[in-house]
């Protein structure tokens, strides 16, 4: 898989101090921004499926389909 660029990452052109970074560091920065965004993702699909406890059993298939879980 391609490592996706730290401009990719961030859907723009990054601040004039991090483009001024060598581009390993920039490197290093878009790995832990996806990163990031991993943990953060798990941690709403963790969330989501965590307050679907509080929806009566029978409902929860089609909450799950409502919101997309």
């Amino acid at each position: 898989m391609a490592e996706r660029t730290l401009t990719e990452q961030l859907g723009a052109e990054p601040p004039a101090g991090v483009a001024a970074l060598d581009p390993a560091h920039q490197q290093d920065l878009a790995d832990a921004v996806r990163s990031a965004r991993r943990r953060q993702a798990a941690a709403l699909a963790k969330a989501g499926n965590d307050a679907l406890k509080f929806v009566p059993a029978l409902l929860r298939p089609a909450v799950r389909k409502a919101v997309g879980l």
